[in-house]
């Protein structure tokens, strides 16, 4: 039998159900504030401003949280040294050495207590390449993309047409001939990374120096289609001469530096990576009406690209805390590239910070992005083979037939 339900008990029992219903806050226990922490957070000098602005709304959200910022110095391909920052942001190329000294952390368990990151809004393939055995160790923060900027005045000058997304080949020798002028020291085009500047086009025309990019394991400098490509884009300087060759560099623009000749308003196109637009990370910016698109197409569009990535320190204190700041970071718009998250770079925000021009390029680029693996930094060698033989062939001292059959019989991954 129950007890009899006496004044004291009905009481507690109309108190007990007034906070259920209620929630009042003296009834329920209250949520601890989280400790205070700070976290170190290592990225390139020149974002410094980006991400002292992105620190004021974190704060906002995660008082207990202190990022401090360390600027680094940057280098495109290799990244930069994160020293004993507890987070931070470098190449893909930087994967597999931070791995190999034990230097990053698994992010895997991280990303699934997270129920708001979602790893399926990230282009194709980019957290792949940061994915080893199923184990995540970075994030991809943003890409950049090699893309063909054009100069509107010079092109204006020659009554030349602006270049389409999609253009072919042809559409860019045609252009290139075009606006090439002798007595005016006028040319069409010259490459600010000259060997991946090649290399895309080696791959719009079918060929590859590499059995699989995403998990190389022998070098096929000798392909046909390698060599016919290679060849191709050695006639831009040697047989069309839409390109300046390195004596002709030197002697109308006074040295080899392709971005001189561009500052001279001498070039009609160039290609390079899109963060560089207006001349960001140049000594000069553009003076120039320019413009963008996206390189031109062969057999297939490639565009290649360069990954950066937010990493964990696997010596990080407060790993929570640094995955609660790059995942506030991977919502963000980066500084320079295009965003990671498909999301973000097909949003309003993303055009109305770069442009209608620039957005739509980056969207048309990234359909049919080269995605270089982490890997490649272990072919070193393979890579300065194919260098060598490259610069022969530009040189005029070999054919590319030649060159490219000498750096496959030199290479040790045949």
């Amino acid at each position: 039998m129950s007890a009899p339900l006496t004044p004291k008990r009905l009481w507690h029992l109309t108190a007990a159900l007034v906070c259920l219903v209620l929630g009042l806050s003296g009834c329920a226990k209250s949520t601890p504030t989280p400790e205070p922490v700070t976290i170190s957070f290592a990225h390139p000098n020149y974002d410094t401003e980006h991400y002292q602005q992105l620190l004021e709304t974190f704060n906002e959200q995660y008082p207990h949280i202190t990022v401090e910022l360390q600027p680094k110095q940057w280098d495109m391909l290799g990244g930069l040294g994160a020293g004993d920052a507890d987070c931070f942001l470098t190449s893909q190329f930087s994967l597999s050495w931070l791995m190999d000294q034990g230097n990053v952390l698994n992010l895997t368990p991280l990303i699934e207590q997270d129920e708001n990151f979602k790893p399926e809004d990230y282009y194709p393939g980019t957290m792949g390449l940061y994915t080893r055995e199923g184990k995540i160790y970075a994030v991809p923060a943003g890409v950049d993309i090699m893309v063909m900027f054009y100069n509107q005045d010079l092109l204006d000058m020659y009554s030349v047409p602006y270049p389409d997304i999609g253009w072919t080949w042809d559409d860019f020798l045609t252009t290139g001939l075009s606006v090439r002028d002798p007595m005016a020291d006028v040319f069409g085009y010259v490459p600010t990374i000259e060997v991946f500047d090649a290399l895309t086009f080696i791959y719009q025309h079918g060929g590859r120096i590499f059995d699989d990019l995403e998990n190389p394991s022998r070098t096929t400098f000798d392909e046909p289609m390698t060599v016919d490509a290679l060849e191709w884009y050695a006639n831009l300087y040697q047989a069309h001469n839409i390109a300046p060759t390195q004596e002709q560099m030197r002697e109308v623009f006074r040295g080899t530096n392709p971005r001189k000749a561009i500052l001279l308003g001498q070039i009609a196109t160039w290609s390079a990576m899109l963060s560089e637009r207006g001349g960001q990370g140049w000594d000069l910016e553009w003076d120039m009406r320019w413009g963008v698109t996206t390189l031109p197409r062969d057999q297939q569009a490639m565009t290649l690209t360069l990954i950066e990535g937010y990493f964990v320190s696997s010596q990080a204190k407060y790993p929570d805390a640094c995955w609660t700041w790059i995942s506030f970071l991977s919502k963000q718009l980066p500084a320079r590239q295009t965003p990671a998250r498909q999301s973000l770079a097909e949003s309003d925000a993303y055009r109305d910070k770069v442009g209608a021009n620039v957005a739509s390029v980056a969207q048309a680029s990234m359909e049919k992005a080269l995605l270089l693996s982490p890997e490649l930094a272990n072919y070193e060698d393979a890579l300065g083979l194919f260098t060598q033989a490259f610069q022969a062939v530009m040189n005029g001292t070999s054919s590319a037939e030649e060159a490219l059959t000498w750096a496959q019989q030199e290479s040790k991954f045949k």
